[in-house]
């Protein structure tokens, strides 16, 4: 009985420890299979990484195919520089722009910042309407009134410097030559349009006179605001005549000019030290000078008349025979705010290219005067 018993355990541990050998050979044999399988994933992972990088590398070589076949395209057809260069400028665009904005909000904000602490601009005067010095002084030329009386017509082999003068300069004038009888009727009854002359020249150079009468003609036409020039070397021979009160308001006396040696060196002028800027030496001719004379009048021992400071009035000698002193023997004089003009020597004591400047200046100036107000 007992070894039945013990048999029976025996079968019993024997069966125990197969069913444990089976459930240890069991677990190895699953065991087994999940470390296969982890091994089996793991290899499929590295196979799909693999894929995934040569399809990678497939693709940017594929990218690069494309780029240098586009490349090798664009460089045989001819390339849109403006669209390119359009393209890549777009975004520095939009940004400049946003940058011009942003500056110009500061400004504004700044400029208001700053306006609101200062005082209001001055108000403005209304525009004035253009004065007659404003406008073009050639035209206004062109339209004045000038009376001429030239007595050299005596002398057809001269010419007659202020006439070409006038013409050179394109000037409409009215021409009495040496018809005394003309001047006295223009210089009584005005100028054509029955108004003041705009300006009169007395040109008497011939050794015939303009004299008496005819001085107190020219004072009433200088009353009516005309200018004058007056070209007579014998002045001082009337001075105590009529033509006094215009010499008194001129604010100059006169004595004779004689020549000293009887050579073509003492009929020589000059421009007086501080006056070649005068208006009447340098517009619109500057640089004069009249070192080149001619002995036109010489044989009559009469160069002219001398000028001299009085002391009234606001005459200004321009010129004269002595280059250093200003204050007497002027031949050339500037009165009555430049409307007298005053010449006491002779044209044709020098030749005409070197006088015509100066009568062009004075011819100039006194319309100037006239027209304008002022030089």
């Amino acid at each position: 009985m007992s070894n039945t018993i013990e048999k029976e355990n025996k079968r019993k541990i024997a069966r125990i420890i197969l069913i444990i050998s089976l459930i240890f050979i069991l677990t190895l044999s699953l065991s087994g299979c999940n470390f296969i399988a982890e091994e089996e994933d793991e290899d499929l992972e590295k196979t799909q990484d693999a894929l995934e990088l040569q399809q990678t590398i497939m693709a940017q070589q594929a990218t690069i195919d494309a780029q240098n076949s586009q490349a090798t395209s664009q460089s045989e057809q001819p390339i849109d520089y403006a669209a390119t260069e359009a393209a890549a400028q777009q975004p520095q665009v939009d940004i400049e722009a946003t940058q011009l904005a942003l500056a110009a909000q500061q400004t504004s904000a700044a400029q208001q910042q700053i306006q609101a602490t200062q005082p209001p601009p001055p108000t403005q005067p209304p525009l004035q309407e253009p004065t007659v010095a404003s406008q073009d002084f050639d035209e206004m030329m062109k339209s004045a009134s000038i009376l001429l009386y030239e007595d050299m017509v005596e002398i057809p082999a001269e010419y007659r410097y202020v006439k070409r003068t006038l013409d050179t300069m394109g000037l409409r004038y009215k021409d009495d030559g040496n018809a005394m009888g003309w001047l006295k009727s223009d210089l009584l009854g005005g100028s054509p349009s029955g108004g003041p002359w705009d300006l009169i020249i007395i040109a008497a150079e011939w050794r015939e006179q303009i004299s008496g009468e005819y001085f107190d003609y020219l004072n009433d036409v200088l009353n009516q605001g005309t200018s004058v020039i007056v070209e007579a070397w014998y002045i001082d021979q009337v001075s105590e005549g009529k033509v006094s009160t215009i010499l008194t308001k001129c604010g100059v006396q006169v004595y004779p000019y004689f020549p000293a040696t009887g050579s073509v060196n003492d009929v020589i002028v000059w421009p007086l030290p501080g006056m070649s800027s005068h208006p009447l030496l340098s517009q619109p001719n500057g640089g004069l000078r009249f070192t080149k004379a001619r002995d036109t009048w010489l044989w009559t021992f009469d160069l002219g008349s001398h000028t001299a400071y009085t002391g009234r009035g606001d005459a200004q000698i321009l010129m004269g025979t002595d280059a250093q002193d200003g204050n007497k023997d002027g031949v050339l004089t500037v009165c009555m705010g430049g409307q007298l003009t005053l010449m006491t020597f002779s044209s044709h004591s020098f030749p005409y290219d070197i006088m015509y400047p100066l009568w062009e200046n004075m011819i100039y100036n006194s319309l100037k005067i006239r027209l304008t107000g002022s030089y």
